[in-house]
C-alpha cells in the first residue's frame, strides 16, 4: 500500500524561453476553471496553480505520484493546448519534501529572476485564494500554501533578502535606461501600457529613475488616470496607443491581454510619423508578449522581452545573493518542521479508526454472548464490560503509543501504512 505524495509539475524563467512560457501561462480569469479540470484527473485529489510571467507551476496532492505526476503533465497539455514535446525538456518535477522546498523557495523570492522581488507572495496569496474558492484546496495543498507565505514573510523578515526590494518591473528600467549615454531618464518620454501591479512598479521605477515626462496607456480611463496622478503623468486610452509610438523615447509594457496589443503594421504606421531621430526602445514585460516580435526587426526599434531582463539581474539584485544560504537554511528547518506536522496529524484518524473498529468487534462479541449473559446481575454485566474495554485498551495501548512516537520519524508514514494494512483499517481514515 503507497501513501498520498504532494507533487509539483513545473517550468520557469530559468528552464523555458519566454515564447513557451506565453504559451502555457494561465489567466486569473481562466483559474476556476483551470482548477476544475485540475481535479478531474484520476491521481489527483487536490491542488493549486501559480502562474505567473515567470512560471507555471501546478502542485497536487496525488494518490501515487507516477500517476499524479503524469496527470499534471497531461494537464498542463490539455489545458494549455500545447504539444508535450514542445515543453517536456523544459519541465522539473518534485514530490514530497523537495515539491515542499519549491514551494518555500518560490514564495520567498529565491527562485525569482529577480532575488528578493516582492509581486510573487501576493502571487503565492491569490493562488492560494482561487484554490480554495474552488474547492481544490484541501488539508494537505492549503496547509503547504498557508505555510510557504508564513516561510516568505519570515524570509523576507529575517535576512537581508527583502530590504529594497526589486522587481521585474524595475529591472526592465534598468535594461531601459542602458540604451542612453547618460543613462538618466530626465530629458525622456516614457509610455507605460498597462496600469496593473507591474505598471505601477514600472512607474515608480521610472519616477526613481528621474523620469517626469510619463504617459500611461490602459483600457480602463479609471486606473489609468489613477496611476498617472501618482506619478504626476497623463493618462491616455489605448486608442492613442499609435500616436504615442510614434512619440516617445521610451514603452514599457504590461498588460495582461491574453493576445498581441502592438503588432507590426501599427508599429509601422507610427514609424513612419516619427519625428524623433532617437530610436524607439521597448520593453515587454508581459506574458503573454504584449508586442509583436517581428517589431524588434524594424529599423528604429530596439525591443527587448523578459528573456533580455536576465542580463540586468545581477545589477539589480546585488548584495541579495549572499543572504540565499540563510533563506535555504530557514527553508530547510520549515520544511522539516511541516513534515512532522504532517506525520503527526495523519496518526490521529488512523489511530481513532483503529480504536473504533476494536471496540465494534467488542460491543459485537458482547452482543453476540447477550443470551449467555442474562442469568447475571446488572453489576456483573458492568463488571463484564469493563473488563472486555480494559483487554482492548491494554492490548491498543502499545501500538497506539508507538505510532504517535514514530509518526516523527523518517519511516512514519511507512509505519501508519502498515498499521492500516495489519488491521484492515479504511483507507479514508488517514486524513487525506
Amino acid at each position: 500500500m503507497t501513501s498520498n505524495c504532494l507533487a509539483v509539475v513545473g517550468l520557469n524563467h530559468k528552464t523555458a524561453p519566454v515564447d513557451l512560457l506565453e504559451r502555457v501561462a494561465i489567466s486569473e480569469e481562466m483559474l476556476p476553471k483551470a482548477l476544475h479540470h485540475l481535479t478531474t484527473y484520476d491521481h489527483i485529489l487536490e491542488g493549486a496553480i501559480l502562474s505567473t510571467c515567470n512560471r507555471l507551476e501546478v502542485y497536487a496532492v496525488a494518490t501515487k505520484f507516477h500517476g499524479g505526476a503524469q496527470d499534471l503533465r497531461n494537464f498542463i497539455a490539455e489545458f494549455c493546448h500545447a504539444a508535450p514535446e514542445e515543453f517536456a525538456d523544459h519541465l522539473y518535477t518534485y514530490h514530497d519534501d523537495g515539491a515542499l522546498r519549491q514551494l518555500f523557495r518560490v514564495s520567498a523570492g529565491i527562485d525569482s529572476m529577480i532575488i528578493g522581488e516582492s509581486e510573487i507572495l501576493g502571487q503565492v496569496r491569490r493562488a492560494l485564494q482561487h484554490a480554495v474558492e474552488e474547492g481544490a484546496a484541501k488539508r494537505v495543498v492549503g496547509a503547504a500554501f498557508t505555510r510557504a507565505l508564513r516561510v516568505g514573510r519570515r524570509v523576507r523578515t529575517e535576512t537581508a533578502i527583502g530590504r529594497n526590494p526589486a522587481s521585474v518591473s524595475s529591472a526592465a528600467v534598468e535594461l531601459a535606461k542602458t540604451a542612453f549615454p547618460s543613462r538618466s531618464l530626465r530629458d525622456k518620454t516614457v509610455a507605460i501600457v498597462g496600469a496593473g501591479k507591474m505598471g505601477r512598479l514600472a512607474a515608480r521605477a521610472l519616477a526613481d529613475a528621474g523620469a517626469h515626462d510619463v504617459s500611461v496607456l490602459n483600457r480602463s480611463s479609471e486606473r489609468a488616470e489613477e496611476l498617472a496622478d501618482l506619478v504626476g503623468g497623463r493618462a491616455l486610452g489605448l486608442e492613442h496607443l499609435e500616436q504615442t509610438l510614434s512619440s516617445v523615447d521610451i514603452l514599457i509594457c504590461s498588460t495582461t491581454s491574453p493576445a498581441t496589443v502592438i503588432d507590426q503594421d501599427l508599429a509601422q504606421r507610427a514609424l513612419g510619423v516619427r519625428t524623433s531621430n532617437d530610436p524607439l526602445i521597448i520593453v515587454d514585460i508581459a506574458v503573454p508578449r504584449d508586442v509583436d516580435p517581428e517589431v524588434g526587426n524594424l529599423p528604429g526599434v530596439t525591443l527587448w522581452d523578459i528573456d533580455d531582463l536576465h542580463a540586468v539581474v545581477q545589477s539589480t539584485v546585488h548584495g541579495r545573493s549572499g543572504e540565499v544560504a540563510r533563506a535555504e537554511a530557514m527553508i530547510d528547518a520549515e520544511t522539516a518542521r511541516f513534515l512532522d506536522w504532517q506525520r503527526a496529524a495523519s496518526v490521529g484518524p488512523a489511530v481513532s479508526s483503529l480504536l473504533d473498529k476494536a471496540n465494534a468487534v467488542r460491543e459485537s462479541e458482547l452482543n453476540r454472548a447477550s443470551a449467555r449473559l442474562q442469568g447475571l446481575t446488572l453489576d456483573q454485566r458492568e463488571a463484564v464490560d469493563q473488563v472486555t474495554r480494559r483487554i482492548v485498551a491494554k492490548l491498543l495501548h502499545t501500538p497506539v503509543a508507538r505510532s504517535k512516537e514514530l509518526a516523527d520519524s523518517k519511516q512514519g508514514q511507512q509505519y501508519l501504512d502498515a498499521l492500516r494494512v495489519l488491521f484492515d483499517l479504511d483507507h479514508d481514515t488517514s486524513g487525506d
